[in-house]
C-alpha cells in the first residue's frame, strides 16, 4: 500500500540534521513507512514490528526510530538496512518494549550533534519491563573525540550511551556501546530513586569518556560477561563506578560477574560511597570471578569520609584476578564497612631485572584520611587469598597521613607466593607492628608559640632559588615590620583548578587590611605596604582548593605558621626549620597522599635520614650531640607526584621557610 499524502508530507518536514537542510537538497528515503502495517501495530494486530516500517533516511533516521518505539509495539525490531541508523538527538524509551537490533546494525550519534550536555544516545526515566538486546554484532556508537573539543562543544560529562533513571525490570544484552561523551551506561536517579531489577550481560562498554558503567542507585543490579575497557577522557575514567549522589539512594543486591575490566584510564572497579550515610540502606556488593588489568588500580573503594554517621557496607571478591592491579581500600572504617576476599590472587611478580621501587607495586593498600584520626581503621577479611611478588615487597600496608587508629579487625589467611614458595602471611603481627607505629605518632605533641616570642632575623636576604617549593590550600604568612618600613612580599600561583585565588593581609591587631586576587599565571604578584606599627603582618588565604602557591619575601623576619599540619604542592625543594638552643632530639612528621622521596639535613646539608618513595606518615627523627646554640635545618623533597604534609611537633619552633636568610626565630 502506498502511504497516504500526510504521512509523505510528515516525512517531508524531517530535517536531514541539527539544523534544517537547504531547500535544495532533497531527501534520499531509502524505505518508506509501510501504513499498512504501521495500521496493525495500532490496531494490537502485530506484537511485533520492524523499525523500518516507519520509514528510513540513511542521512538521519531519528523520526523513523522515535516513532516506531512510541507506537508502543511490544517487540521492535531495528533491521539491518545496509547502512547505520544516524540520529541527531537523544532517543527516548518506553515501557513494556523489546527492541532487538539486528547483526550489523549501528545506532550512529549524528556529527555535530547532540550538543545538549546531557544528550545521551538513549534515554529513560521512570520506565519498566525495557530491553535493548543485540543479535550478533550490534552497536551503538556517538563521536566522544568530538565533545572533548572545546571548539565544537561545551564540556560535559553526561553524553552516556545509554542513560537510565529509576527505570525497573530492564535487560541489556548484546550490544557494544562505544565512543560515547559520557557513560556507556548510566544509572541514574532521583534523590531518593532507584533502579530495580536491572540485567546486563554480554556487553562490551568500550572506550568511553568517563565510565563504562556507572551506578548511581540501585537494587537488584547484576551485570555478567560484559566487557568494560578503555575508558578515557574525563575523570574518575573507570571501567565501573558505583556512586551515588545523595544519602536517599542505594547499592543494594549489586551483583558483578565474569567481567573484564582493562585498559581503564581509571581504576577497573570504583566505589565511591561517601554520600551515603547510616540512614542509607546497607550497600551490598559483590564481585564474582572478574579479571583487572592495565588499569591506573584495579579496584579503589570509599565508603565514607566521615566517622560521624558513615553507611554500613558488605563488600565481596569471590576468585577475582589481579594482573599487577592494586587495592586501594580507603577509610575502611571497622564497624561500617568489611570487604571480604576469598580465593583471590594479585599477581604482582616483576619482570626479571624491573625493580620494585614505586608504591604503585603494594597490592593492597589502606589509606586513612587525615580528619578520621580517631577512627579505627579495619574491617578486612582475606580468605585463601593469594599475592604472587617478589620477595623484597611488601604485600600489605596502611597509609595514614597523620594520626590514626588501627583495630584488629584485619583478619584471614593471606598467601605469599614467591620464588616457589608459598607462606601464609602473619597479618597478627602486621597489625601489632602497625599499631605500635601509630602510638608513637598519636603520641607526639603538635609545636606551639606564642607569636611574641618570634624575632626578626638580622638581615634582609633574597632568595634566588628554592622557587618550587609550592603551597597547597590555606596558609598563614607571617611577616615583621616596623613602623613605616616597606615591604614587599611576592606571592606567585601556578594553575591546578581554574579557580580565583586570593589572599588576604592582615595587620598586627588582626584587622584586615586589603584582600588581593593572585593572577594563576605563575609570574610573582608583588604585595607591598607601608607598615603603620610594629609586629607581624600575615598574609592568609583560606581557600580549600588546590593551587600551586610560592610566597617569599626578601625583608627580614617571615615564615610559614605550621602550629598544625601544613600541606604543600613541591615539585622539588628544601624547607627550611629552628631547631633553638637547648633542644637536643627532635621529630618531625611529613606524609605523602602519592610519593616522594624525603630526607633530614642537618645545618651542613649532611642527611640523617631518608626515605624514598614515601607515601604515608613517616617521622624523621634526630638527636644533636651539642643543643647549646639554635642551628637551621631543613627538609629536602623530590620527586614528588602530590602532596606533601608537614607536621611539626614539640619542642620545635612551629615556623617553616624556603628562605633561611630570613626565617623568623624564637
Amino acid at each position: 500500500m502506498k502511504p497516504s499524502l500526510l504521512l509523505l508530507l510528515a516525512l517531508g518536514s524531517i530535517t536531514v540534521g541539527c539544523t534544517a537542510a537547504p531547500a535544495s537538497v532533497p531527501k534520499v528515503l531509502l524505505a518508506q513507512a509501510d501504513t499498512s502495517k504501521i495500521a496493525q501495530v495500532k490496531a494490537g494486530i502485530l506484537k511485533t514490528a520492524n523499525a523500518s516500517w516507519w520509514g528510513f533516511d540513511k542521512v538521519d533516521a531519528t523520526y523513523c526510530l522515535q516513532n516506531a518505539i512510541n507506537s508502543g509495539v511490544p517487540k521492535l525490531i531495528v533491521d539491518n538496512t545496509g547502512s547505520d541508523w544516524i540520529v541527531n538527538k537523544s532517543i527516548n524509551l518506553a515501557s513494556n518494549q523489546q527492541i532487538i537490533f539486528a547483526e550489523g546494525v549501528v545506532i550512529q550519534a549524528k556529527k555535530d550533534c547532540f550538543k545538549g550536555k546531557m544528550d545521551s544516545l538513549f534515554s529513560g526515566k521512570k520506565l519498566t519491563h525495557i530491553a535493548l538486546i543485540g543479535q550478533g554484532k550490534a552497536v551503538l556508537r556517538m563521536h566522544r573525540d568530538d565533545y572533548a573539543n572545546p571548539a565544537l562543544y561545551e564540556k560535559a560529562e553526561w553524553r552516556h550511551g545509554v542513560g537510565l533513571w529509576d527505570c525497573s525490570d530492564v535487560v541489556l544484552r548484546g550490544l557494544t556501546v562505544t565512543e560515547t561523551g559520557g557513560d556507556g551506561l548510566y544509572l541514574g536517579a532521583s534523590s531518593s530513586g532507584f533502579n530495580k531489577n536491572v540485567l546486563v550481560e554480554d556487553c562490551n562498554f568500550d572506550a568511553n569518556y568517563r565510565q563504562g558503567i556507572s551506578v548511581i542507585s540501585a537494587e537488584d543490579l547484576t551485570i555478567r560477561n560484559c566487557k568494560l575497557t578503555n575508558t578515557s577522557g574525563t575523570a574518575p575514567q573507570a571501567g565501573i563506578d558505583y556512586e551515588p549522589n545523595n544519602a536517599g539512594q542505594r547499592l543494594v543486591n549489586c551483583v558483578l560477574e565474569n567481567c573484564v575490566m582493562s585498559g581503564n584510564k581509571g581504576g577497573g572497579l570504583d566505589i565511591y560511597a561517601v554520600n551515603l550515610n547510616g540512614t542509607s540502606p546497607p550497600i551490598s556488593i559483590t564481585i564474582n570471578n572478574c579479571s583487572f588489568s592495565k588499569n591506573s588500580v584495579g579496584v579503589a573503594s570509599t565508603i565514607t569520609r566521615s566517622a560521624t554517621n558513615p553507611a554500613n557496607a558488605i563488600i565481596t571478591l569471590n576468585d577475582c584476578k589481579f594482573d599487577h592491579e592494586r587495592i586501594n581500600l580507603r577509610n575502611t572504617l571497622a564497624g561500617s564497612a568489611q570487604y571480604q576476599f576469598k580465593n583471590c590472587t594479585l599477581d604482582f611478580v616483576s619482570p626479571e631485572k624491573a625493580t620494585a621501587t614505586s608504591w604503585k607495586n603494594i597490592p593492597i593498600m589502606l589509606t586513612a584520611d587525615s580528619t578520621l584520626q580517631d577512627a579505627a581503621i579495619g574491617g578486612v577479611h582475606f580468605d585463601h587469598t593469594t599475592i604472587k611478588m617478589n620477595a623484597d615487597g611488601p604485600p600489605l600496608k596502611i597509609n595514614f597521613q597523620g594520626r590514626a587508629q588501627l583495630s584488629d579487625d584485619i583478619t584471614g589467611s593471606l598467601y605469599l607466593e614467591s620464588e616457589g614458595k608459598n607462606t601464609k602471611y602473619d597479618l597478627a603481627s602486621f597489625v601489632q607492628q602497625t599499631q605500635a607505629y601509630l602510638k608513637e605518632i598519636n603520641q607526639q605533641k603538635p609545636a606551639v608559640i606564642s607569636l611574641d616570642k618570634l624575632q626578626a632575623s638580622a638581615t634582609d636576604a633574597v632568595r634566588t632559588t628554592n622557587n618550587q617549593f609550592y603551597l597547597r590550600n590555606d596558609f598563614t604568612f607571617l611577616q615583621y615590620a616596623e613602623k613605616d618600613e616597606t615591604i614587599a612580599i611576592n606571592v606567585t600561583a601556578k594553575k591546578v583548578y581554574a579557580r580565583e585565588t586570593t589572599v588576604d593581609l592582615i595587620g598586627p591587631d588582626g584587622k584586615k587590611i586589603q584582600t588581593y586576587t593572585i593572577p594563576v599565571n605563575g609570574k610573582p604578584f608583588p604585595i607591598t605596604f607601608t607598615a603603620t606599627e610594629t609586629g607581624l603582618y600575615r598574609v592568609v588565604r583560606n581557600q580549600g582548593f588546590s593551587q600551586r602557591i610560592d610566597i617569599t619575601s626578601a625583608n627580614h623576619g617571615n615564615g610559614l605558621l605550621a602550629e598544625g599540619p601544613i600541606e604543600f604542592l613541591p615539585l622539588s625543594g628544601k624547607l627550611y626549620f629552628q631547631v633553638p638552643a637547648g633542644v637536643e632530639s627532635f621529630t618531625i612528621g611529613i606524609s605523602t597522599d602519592s610519593t616522594a622521596d624525603v630526607a633530614l639535613l642537618d645545618p651542613n646539608g649532611k642527611e640523617i635520614e631518608r626515605h624514598n618513595n614515601l607515601n604515608s606518615m613517616q617521622l624523621f627523627s634526630a638527636t644533636r650531640t651539642d643543643a647549646t646554640k639554635s642551628e637551621i635545618w631543613s627538609i629536602d623533597v623530590s620527586k614528588a607526584v602530590w602532596a606533601v604534609t608537614v607536621n611539626m611537633y614539640a619542642p620545635l619552633v612551629p615556623v617553616v621557610s624556603t628562605n633561611p636568610g630570613t626565617l623568623l626565630l624564637k
